[in-house]
């Protein structure tokens, strides 16, 4: 039997979204497989007691105390400045790592990748112990969210905590090939995609009160859920659902959450006098997510970005809906075209028009779909899985 480890989990999050739960459920699986688990994040976030409070729009999440000086600093100040504060941040957090490391013995540091943190590189040096590093983005992105200011000195920051990695755990092949391309050997850098929590899904729930006050009766529910940004191209899906509505009767177009990209559905959804058939729930908190999701009778991603793997995919999948998406690589990493989805080519509209025209009319179809993606999502994108990944190479 693998020896127990004692794991030292580092990040510099907020801890509070879909990086809390991505945090929270690998240490728990690793907890669960029998290691010791000690989380270090920054000064006054616990993910244990905040993972996945934030709702689905993460514009109205409230904050307090030092959470709230984290939201100002990420929000208000100029990114030049965002980001030296970003370099300076390895200075309060070698001190914490300093503090724990010196305090009893640990096995590995396992890390989740942050712009310019290598506090945790240095310390794994010192005290002679393995990094493993989980890397959801790199330096280089394109469309990122926050665009970036010293690209190369983030590059350089980066080359000196991969080459001091036992592994690094990307969540996209498109990742793993940035990271390649800084001379980091192949074997070493592990495309491990998110996954999903095995007692959490069992199949579709009951949504049926749910459907009653949302005045959903007999109609197909075509739907996606997140936090809208531009690149999920929410306005091109209208563009489909209006010719498609003019085909099928009985659909209805479900999305569940909120972003200001809605604006402009809503602009398109009046100008196709589709308002009876389009339903924006907005903001819903993460506790009711899988009770929303459950009123889908297909999910359909218009579009993505290239390097993230999109968690809202393994909801679907856990809760046996078949999906409709893009041949990104963070979606084709998981799913085989015509075997546990329908996939087309990128932003080709009319090809995803073609694949969810023929799935309406195909209800066996949509359950075999759905079944083949589940029996996958139970197979290999489990946490319990991640984490047996993640110490393999150290026991």
């Amino acid at each position: 039997m693998p020896k127990s480890l004692n794991i030292l989990y580092h990040h510099r999050t907020q801890g509070r979204g879909a990086e809390g739960v991505h945090i929270m459920s690998i240490a728990n699986a690793l907890e669960a497989l029998g290691h010791k688990v000690t989380i270090v994040s920054p000064p006054g976030i616990d993910p244990r007691t905040s993972a996945g409070n934030a709702p689905v729009d993460k514009s109205e999440v409230t904050t307090t105390g030092v959470n709230s000086i984290w939201k100002f600093i990420s929000k208000n100040i100029p990114n030049f400045m965002f980001e030296l504060i970003e370099m300076a941040y390895n200075i309060p957090s070698m001190r914490a790592l300093e503090r724990e490391l010196s305090s009893q013995k640990y096995d590995l540091i396992y890390e989740r990748y942050a712009f310019y943190m290598i506090s945790g590189a240095i310390k794994a040096k010192k005290y002679k112990i393995p990094l493993i590093l989980e890397a959801n983005e790199v330096s280089g992105i394109e469309n990122r969210a926050r665009k970036q200011t010293f690209k190369r000195v983030c590059s350089w920051f980066e080359g000196f905590l991969f080459r001091r990695c036992v592994s690094i755990h990307t969540v996209s092949s498109h990742l793993k090939a940035m990271i390649l391309k800084q001379g980091i050997e192949d074997e070493r850098v592990l495309v491990t995609p998110n996954a999903i929590d095995l007692e959490k899904f069992a199949g579709k729930h009951s949504a049926k009160d749910l459907k009653k006050q949302l005045n959903i009766v007999d109609q197909t529910v075509i739907g996606f859920a997140g936090w809208f940004d531009e690149w999920d191209r929410l306005d091109l899906l209208v563009d489909v659902f209006a010719r498609l509505k003019s085909k099928h009767k009985n659909i209805l177009l479900l999305l569940i959450g909120d972003g200001e990209v809605l604006d402009t559905v809503r602009q398109k959804t009046a100008h196709y006098e589709l308002e009876d058939n389009v339903i924006m729930t907005g903001a819903v908190a993460r506790s009711e997510v899988q009770k929303y999701l459950s009123i889908l009778d297909m999910a359909v991603f218009t579009h993505s970005n290239d390097f993230g793997s999109p968690v809202v995919m393994f909801e679907f999948m856990g809760l046996k809906i078949p999906i409709v998406a893009p041949k990104l690589s963070p979606i084709t990493d998981v799913l085989v075209d015509e075997r546990h989805a329908l996939l087309f080519d990128v932003l080709d509209m009319q090809m995803l028009e073609n694949k969810l025209d023929r799935l309406i009319g195909a209800p066996e179809e949509q359950c075999k779909l759905a079944d083949l993606a589940f029996d996958l999502l139970m197979s290999k994108h489990t946490w319990k899985n991640n984490a047996e990944s993640i110490v393999r190479g150290i026991n």
